[in-house]
């Protein structure tokens, strides 16, 4: 009796298989990302069309500094603006930069961001 206790487990292991369901449950197929990068396109040119955008040409670069210190940096961007309602879309391939400023430059930046009117 124990020769076979023994024999089961070596063929089966020691515990309990780590079967999730019972002898008949369907096996699930895993589900794929699929990319929705066309759905998400689609829904911001409808967003922007809402706000009344226009798309603004000739702009080779933007340069946005965050408030920590890095910069982010769009090649070639898509510009859509409302100047009447201040709204700008700015939308592309960005990536990171690291900041080439001069640490005088750097404390000069919020006083540019603050503008002429001082807010």
């Amino acid at each position: 009796m124990a020769d076979i206790q023994e024999l089961l487990k070596k063929k089966f292991g020691g515990a309990a298989p780590a079967r999730t369901g019972g002898k008949g449950t369907p096996r699930h197929k895993q589900k794929r990302n699929v990319a929705r990068s066309a759905n998400d396109d689609k829904k911001l040119q409808a967003t922007l069309k809402k706000l009344n955008t226009q798309p603004i040409q000739a702009i080779e670069e933007v340069n946005m500094f965050k408030s920590d210190g890095n910069v982010i940096h769009f090649s070639a961007p898509k510009v859509h603006a409302a100047v009447p309602s201040n709204t700008f879309a700015i939308y592309g391939a960005a990536r990171p930069r690291l900041p080439r400023l001069s640490a005088q430059a750097r404390r000069e930046l919020p006083e540019l961001d603050q503008g002429p009117e001082g807010g």
